[in-house]
């Protein structure tokens, strides 16, 4: 047994890609236990039953938590997350950590947060401070970051932004992203080969997600996507499944019926990580929404088309196009992409041995956490 007990909750894909190297060090360190608890889209065979994923890196499963899954509306959400807090409480309750991290702002990672807030289970925070304008991820985000303990960030802004909101500079330290630096190691054993058979640069990667505070209708926004996808069939299109958020479902069906429609075209539901930076890092460009088209495209290599203001407020490189979700402007930043070459891409989420740092700083927070025994937070106050 070690000397300290840790879990990591992940509901979605992108959770889990991003920390997988992060938790290996984890892993393998003789004082740490670590626990994946898996909920959300990881369990939905939907979705692709990613958790098979976390079984074959060989990570302890600590728990698995299945939610009744309803991207129809708002409401549907709200009782998503309502049965997270309640099953993530029981767990919570029973099962006692010495640490719990969390990454980001899913809606259902705001339950597990109130759920171990509740519980006196000690929190570390990864991609706090982060802006978002058009996304109930925004406040999401936030949210968490008020009830952990510990931070990350991925950017100084973001660092800034953290203690902003009362924390303590001293829990609150900027190490990059670790996207931004795993991505660049692939393991190719993982990449089908269906994907190593694509030609380089023939293809774009599609990769496109709700936004869930604007009044625009998701549905408009993908046929105007693909309304100019249409007019550039010079290329490939290759498309990642959306996330399970708010009308997903209908971005999800619209793309299906486009891939249908041109036989060429390829969708995947959803990819081992590395099989994901392999297909970007091979591609001409990235179009889309995604947050890996900020953070990770760039040190991969490709340039980012990044459509309407789902990752509006992010700090971006040189690499990022940003255009408003408009079929005809999307095409002309297509047509733009396609002809004009960045010489060199700067990546403000780099930094070097980010994912060494990650652990580093975990193993002091840990034993800070020990140490201090869940004595209640104060507000950090900063004099103007």
């Amino acid at each position: 047994m070690g000397k300290y007990r840790i879990a990591y909750a992940t509901g979605s894909r992108a959770d889990y890609g991003i920390v997988r190297h992060y938790l290996e060090k984890l892993n393998q360190d003789e004082d740490i236990d670590l626990e994946i608890l898996v909920t959300g889209a990881l369990l939905s065979k939907e979705y692709g039953h990613q958790v098979d994923l976390i079984v074959n890196d060989k990570f302890v499963i600590g728990a698995k938590i299945e939610l009744p899954i309803d991207t129809t509306s708002n409401a549907g959400i709200l009782h998503v997350m309502s049965v997270a807090l309640d099953k993530f409480g029981s767990l919570f309750e029973a099962q006692k950590y010495d640490l719990l991290i969390l990454l980001g702002d899913r809606y259902e990672i705001l339950s597990v947060a109130l759920a171990a807030s509740m519980q006196k289970i000690p929190i570390l925070h990864l991609h706090g401070g982060e802006a978002t304008f058009a996304n109930y991820d925004e406040f999401i985000r936030h949210s968490i970051t008020k009830m952990s303990r510990f931070h990350i960030t991925a950017t100084q802004e973001y660092r800034h932004r953290v203690i902003q909101l009362g924390e303590n500079p001293k829990n609150v330290y900027h190490l990059g992203a670790l996207g931004a630096e795993n991505c660049m190691d692939i393991d190719e054993s993982q990449v089908p080969d269906m994907i190593k058979d694509l030609q380089p640069k023939s293809y774009a990667v599609v990769l496109f997600h709700p936004e869930t505070l604007s009044n625009i209708n998701p549905f408009y926004q993908i046929q105007e996507l693909l309304k100019a996808l249409d007019h550039n069939r010079n290329i490939r299109y290759v498309f990642l499944g959306a996330n399970a958020d708010t009308y997903s479902h209908e971005i999800r069906q619209a793309v299906k019926q486009y891939v249908e429609k041109y036989k060429e075209d390829l969708y995947y539901e959803n990819l081992h990580t590395d099989a994901y930076h392999y297909l970007v890092k091979n591609s001409a460009f990235l179009i889309g929404n995604s947050s890996s088209g900020i953070i990770e495209a760039p040190s991969l290599g490709v340039r980012t088309i990044n459509i309407g203001d789902r990752q509006k407020g992010r700090v971006r490189g040189n690499s990022v196009m940003d255009v408003a979700c408009s079929a005809p402007l999307i095409s002309k930043s297509i047509r733009m992409c396609l002809k004009n070459k960045i010489e060199s891409i700067t990546n403000p989420y780099y930094q070097k041995d980010s994912c060494n740092q990650y652990y580093l700083i975990t193993k002091q927070f840990l034993e800070d956490s020990v140490s201090f025994n869940f004595i209640p937070k104060i507000f950090y106050d900063i004099n103007f």
